[in-house]
């Protein structure tokens, strides 16, 4: 899996906020704030490419437990294909 370039991060107020560019603004009309674990997936998912390798990732850096992260990047990634922000490679 990878990130649609069509959709880039910006830091704007100190918040990070997922943003619609190109094509993908004439569908989707609005942007999508994220916490830090999921700021922090989203700048991981074109390098890792899977679920397990981004759990992995999140794992080594917040303190949180493998459960947890799983849901957390399960849940993340699964919304975002849906919405066509993350795409199969």
């Amino acid at each position: 899996m990878r990130t649609n370039k069509d959709f880039v991060k910006r830091n704007i107020g100190g918040e990070n906020i997922l943003v619609a560019v190109g094509d993908a603004s004439k569908i989707f009309n609005g942007m999508i704030s994220l916490n830090t674990v999921a700021s922090f997936i989203w700048d991981n998912v074109d390098e890792c490419g899977d679920v397990d390798k981004l759990v992995k990732r999140v794992l080594e850096t917040f303190e949180i437990d493998e459960d947890t992260a799983r849901t957390d990047v399960e849940g993340f990634t699964g919304e975002f294909m849906q919405l066509g922000m993350i795409i199969e490679s």
